[in-house]
């Protein structure tokens, strides 16, 4: 396809559609980057198998939690080139690029064995992989009815979810073999999906309104300058950090709180799989029915059940509570989750749709960074603190994404819409 031809939509229908509608209505390149996105999780074994790898290499286990570090580091920086990217040089572009240099990086991992190299390649992987992130969901978001773009974001969430079951299932097998498979079949899975990806997905430029403030430097227009003069989206991001500090904390503190209870491991594992499971199970299915609420109100009442449930953790009263927690944290995902990674492409102005999708990767990329930290800081001193902060997090974060969150142009009433308002009035 030729690079000057512009992205292939679906229909511009005003109908909300269900699940298997949008789905058979689908574009063949979503379908493509659907399940292009799937095959690639299920291949993602870095952030998995990195400390055991540099810690068979002799190194201790602080020096392979800093390689780890490098790699969140480098995502974080890379969701955050990746929004500008995909403005100036379109969205396939960087998908192709992401995935092919990441198949170089990975690739070369099990081959590299000094501890400064280590530390370079994780950065360097942790970036080139996360250029992905925005590219990817702004191609969804131009090629998706903007009624149906919950929907294909929760398809989209399905194929992660799968993937990300799979892959420890997949690596361990690998394991067997040695590292150095792991890393390659990772690399594989990336190359290939570049060059489907260059096959298959339309390789239009970026739209006029951000090339022309790309062009021009219209800082007034343009860039993450513009995003952080949007207050109210300023509130979403908070939020999104706040939700993000919060959830990981079922990583880092959860397995500690578990076993100085004196429960086996297998009730950690458990919960987690429940978590994986219902999300797989349920999420799709339901988002139908969720995306008829309001979208500030699915993703404020989805936030508040997430710091809710994760609050819950620190309740003593048997493992049943354990297992009705994560059930409180699971809804509040599935409730949430698909309407919140939609929003940023919905609520941003055309020019700067990519740079808000980044900005919303990033706060999400930073919280899971640096919650573990913290989390697990506080519940060295007092672990019913870090269950509290949960809550206060959800707390939080539904007040900022209630106030936050606007209403979608596409959510407005065609009365409503032939009426101009000032942007203020926006609710």
């Amino acid at each position: 396809m030729s690079e000057d031809q512009p992205p292939v939509a679906a229909p511009r229908g005003d109908e909300r559609a269900g699940v298997l509608r949008t789905l058979r209505e689908l574009p063949p390149p979503v379908l493509a980057l659907l399940c292009g996105t799937a095959v690639n999780r299920m291949g993602s074994f870095v952030s998995l198998f990195l400390v055991l790898y540099v810690t068979g290499l002799g190194y201790r286990p602080a020096e392979a939690g800093g390689a780890l570090t490098a790699f969140g580091l480098g995502s974080i920086a890379g969701v955050v080139a990746g929004g500008a990217a995909t403005d100036r040089f379109g969205a396939r572009n960087v998908i192709v690029t992401s995935m092919a240099l990441s198949g170089v990086g990975v690739g070369t991992v099990g081959f590299v064995t000094g501890y400064l190299p280590l530390l370079g390649i994780s950065l360097a992987i942790g970036a080139v992989t996360q250029l992905y992130r925005p590219a990817s969901t702004t191609m969804l978001s131009e090629l998706t009815p903007p009624r149906r773009l919950v929907i294909t974001t929760a398809a989209s969430r399905l194929g992660l979810n799968i993937g990300a079951t799979l892959a420890p299932l997949l690596g361990v097998w690998l394991a067997g073999f040695g590292y150095r498979a792991v890393f390659l079949a990772d690399a594989i899975t990336s190359v290939v999906f570049a060059v489907a990806a260059m096959v298959v997905l339309p390789g239009g430029r970026p739209g006029r309104e951000a090339a022309h403030a790309v062009r021009h430097g219209d800082r007034a227009r343009g860039g993450y300058r513009a995003v952080l003069r949007d207050r109210r989206y300023l509130l979403v991001l908070a939020a999104m950090f706040a939700t993000a500090f919060a959830e990981v904390q079922y990583q880092a503190v959860l397995p500690l709180e578990i076993r100085d209870r004196g429960l086996p491991t297998a009730v950690y594992g458990a919960v987690v799989a429940l978590n994986g499971a219902l999300v797989i199970l349920l999420e799709l299915p339901l988002t139908p029915y969720v995306q008829r609420l309001p979208m500030r109100t699915a993703i404020s009442v989805g936030t508040l059940l997430i710091g809710g449930g994760l609050a819950l953790f620190g309740v003593t009263a048997g493992v049943w509570l354990l297992f009705a927690a994560a059930l409180v944290w699971t809804m509040g995902e599935i409730v949430s989750a698909p309407s919140s990674n939609a929003y940023p492409a919905l609520a941003a102005p055309g020019h700067l749709r990519s740079r808000y999708i980044g900005a919303f990767a990033a706060c999400h990329t930073i919280g899971y960074a640096v919650g573990p930290a913290v989390g697990t800081a506080l519940f060295q001193h007092d672990g019913a603190l870090v269950w509290l902060m949960c809550a206060g997090l959800g707390v939080a974060g539904f007040s900022a994404m209630w106030f936050g969150v606007r209403t979608p142009p596409h959510e407005i009433a065609p009365a409503a819409r032939a009426t101009p308002r000032p942007a203020t009035d926006l609710n």
